[in-house]
């Protein structure tokens, strides 16, 4: 239909898009190529058009090719992960590794300050509930790592070594760091902090020493 269409109306961005896109999910990268240039020429220049050209010459290893057509979709919008994802990897391909280096720490970046740090974090309370303490410590500290200014992390991670774990030292000193990063947390936790620092204070003597109540 599409493409009867176009035998009309050959001058409408509109078609060409959906003719490329049809293309596109069908895999049939060359002709997907070809109609996102037409769209491009009817006059729909878009971040997405510009970005799937340089996405189908990827995919196609055409590195060299890809890469003004990346550039320009970033130039229209900086915020799709995507483009910067494909930007580096063109990158990479190209050896110039600085440049690689730097499109794929923005693309760390940029998704960390999406859902899936909120999605690791309660991925963590999950495992936490069901009793799996090793996967809920490993959600938060990859949920930690992607936003280390996430400062009540510490708390989820000191309440987790805290409940589970024999040694108390990790639990005092996720406390300490919750406490000492988190001046505006919330005052229930932060009293919860204070009083079970003060509670581990004789375990944490007998475990290691009076040093390690003075970390």
């Amino acid at each position: 239909m599409v493409d009867t269409t176009l035998t009309h109306q050959s001058g409408d961005p509109r078609l060409w898009r959906r003719r490329a896109d049809l293309a596109f999910e069908r895999e049939n990268l060359k002709r997907a190529r070809r109609a996102y240039v037409r769209t491009l020429a009817a006059g729909d220049s878009s971040a997405t058009v510009y970005r799937r050209i340089g996405l189908v010459d990827v995919r196609r290893q055409q590195y060299a090719r890809a890469l003004p057509f990346l550039r320009q979709s970033l130039r229209r919008d900086s915020s799709h992960a995507r483009t910067t994802l494909y930007l580096g990897v063109t990158y990479l391909r190209l050896d110039s590794l600085r440049r690689a280096s730097t499109y794929l720490q923005r693309t760390i970046d940029q998704e960390a300050r999406g859902p899936i740090t909120k999605a690791l974090e309660h991925h963590g309370a999950v495992h936490s509930r069901r009793g799996d303490v090793s996967a809920a410590i490993d959600a938060y500290q990859t949920a930690l790592h992607l936003r280390p200014e996430r400062t009540a992390l510490y708390f989820r991670l000191a309440t987790v070594y805290d409940e589970h774990y024999r040694d108390k030292t990790p639990a005092a000193r996720y406390y300490r760091r919750f406490l000492r990063a988190h001046e505006g947390a919330l005052p229930e936790l932060r009293r919860y902090a204070t009083s079970r620092l003060k509670a581990l204070r004789p375990t944490l003597h007998m475990q290691q020493g009076p040093a390690s109540s003075n970390e």
